[in-house]
């Protein structure tokens, strides 16, 4: 059987995971990639240039039509749920082909995802033996089957959603990730590495996209992790390719075990020594873990900070305080490794006078990079409950986030309207700015508020990123030429598709 995976944005590791399962078990798959740089919400957001070069989902459904699919696969996130769904609408316009979504957002909405008429059938969860179990079925003409843990599927009357099935707990039993499905699509992904070593993150933070998994499999073990020689043997054959520039991790936290750290350290600088990224938590690094990951050859750490106002940690279900953040800032800068934070503007409950204080601890404490996100409010989190139940968000709000309209996107604006919005989108260019600019620098713009004098546009946010690149920051340098890979591939396909419209008209 042939399945086609449809998806947006950047190199996905779920997909990857998926396909190599599928083609483990006799399965051929294949991918209709639209990496969409200039909409998709990632920050390179053009709107002229979205609507010059990107395809329309037409276009994107006439591909997946071509590839003679037996089952059409989405991955579907909040922020691309809207545009997947377009898609899979103008695929079941042309063909009779049965439509499978999974994801973060479906997970959390199955009952409701199920009755757009497009999708046939919706994965929760780890997606392998799910997906399998629905291609098998396809196979002998039992696509229909009611009865597949970890699927919701239509019903006569409502949707039957399935009990879940057990995690995978042993990770080393699974296939590597099937990366030429996306290097074969954009082969430029091959100078940034993408891989996991583990699965499952063991905090609830209450807007996190993720926090929902673990109320899909009450009782189970939610994190799980490789052992380190599995991780080698994965990653031995791209470095005798070559290719590779920087390895990123992309576990949730990469932090959470001195004892696996000590064994890693040691085999990936001696077997691999290609500089990596990863990101850790502040209650989830301590001085020897960051002695370890010098000892490996990390390059740069992203950490997860979000807010230095105690009271929202609390408020937010994260553990911790400034104490504690600047602590694990500390230990990383004690042993030389470079670190950018992340940051939420429009946590509940803060204002200006919070991302002031903010700004001045970062402005001490000198990180390599602030990525500075807006609340955004996602489907199943404890965070758009508490919204809704104080009135923050109203009804019509949710109904809109469940359906997959979060508005522009965390690097943007949010979801919501802040009270003190256009002071805060002022306040955030100093976010982006400030490793580029002198403490004074800093502390001149907050005096007297002369940050309400810098542009609502988004383009600082670019400038910064493009000033740390030309600074010598090897990290935004090797992400920058990963995003250039798609945008090169995007504007290829975005001429294409012009010409061919031209020529139908003549």
């Amino acid at each position: 059987m042939r399945v086609t995976f449809v998806t947006t944005g950047l190199e996905h590791l779920g997909i990857e995971a998926l396909s190599a399962y599928l083609r483990a078990h006799g399965h051929e798959t294949t991918l209709v990639y639209e990496p969409r740089p200039f909409s998709s919400g990632s920050g390179t957001d053009i709107p002229l240039l979205a609507q010059l070069l990107e395809p329309p989902p037409e276009e994107t459904a006439a591909r997946v039509v071509k590839t003679n699919p037996d089952v059409v696969a989405f991955t579907s996130y909040s922020v691309t749920h809207r545009w997947s769904v377009d898609v899979a609408r103008a695929i079941k316009a042309s063909r009779k082909v049965p439509i499978v979504f999974g994801g973060p957002h479906v997970g959390s909405t199955p009952d409701r995802s199920i009755l757009e008429p497009a999708i046939d059938a919706v994965v929760e969860g780890e997606g392998e033996g799910a997906l399998l179990d629905l291609v098998n079925c396809a196979e002998t003409n039992r696509f229909g089957r009611k009865d597949i843990p970890n699927v919701t599927v239509k019903g006569l009357l409502t949707p039957k959603r399935n009990l879940p099935r057990p995690l995978f707990q042993d990770l080393d039993e699974l296939p590597f990730s099937d990366k030429s499905i996306f290097y074969d699509a954009v082969p430029g992904y091959e100078r940034e590495y993408y891989i996991i070593s583990r699965r499952g993150c063991p905090y609830r933070c209450s807007f996190c996209e993720y926090s929902t998994f673990p109320q899909q499999y009450p009782g189970e073990k939610p994190v799980r992790r490789r052992s380190v020689e599995h991780v080698m043997r994965e990653l031995r054959p791209w470095k005798k390719r070559g290719k590779t520039r920087k390895v990123f991790f992309w576990d949730p936290i990469f932090t959470l075990d001195n004892r696996w750290m000590a064994e890693f350290a040691e085999a990936y600088r001696s077997e691999i020594g290609i500089p990596f990224e990863c990101y850790t938590h502040p209650n989830a690094m301590n001085r020897e873990m960051a002695r370890l990951l010098a000892d490996a050859g990390c390059a740069v750490v992203r950490v997860g900070v979000q807010t230095v106002n105690s009271d929202t940690l609390a408020a937010v279900d994260r553990k911790g305080d400034e104490d504690r953040i600047r602590k694990t800032l500390t230990h990383l800068s004690d042993y030389g490794i470079p670190y950018s934070v992340d940051h939420i503007i429009g946590l509940p409950g803060e204002g200006v006078a919070d991302q002031i204080a903010a700004i001045r601890f970062y402005n001490e404490v000198r990180p390599t990079r602030i990525v500075a996100h807006w609340m955004t409010y996602f489907p199943g989190t404890t965070a758009l409950e508490n919204a809704r139940e104080s009135g923050l968000l109203s009804e019509a709000a949710v109904a809109r986030i469940l359906d997959g309209d979060v508005g522009p996107g965390y690097m943007y604006d949010g979801n919501v309207d802040f009270p003190e919005n256009e002071e805060l989108r002022r306040l955030s260019n100093i976010f982006d700015l400030l490793p580029l600019l002198s403490p004074a620098a800093v502390e001149w713009l907050l005096d007297g508020a002369r940050y309400r004098s810098l542009p609502l546009s988004s383009m600082l946010r670019k400038v910064g990123v493009v000033g740390l690149a030309l600074k010598g920051d090897h990290a935004t340098r090797e992400h920058l030429q990963h995003l250039a890979s798609s945008i090169v591939d995007a504007i290829g396909d975005g001429l294409r598709h012009r010409t061919r419209m031209a020529l139908a008209n003549v």
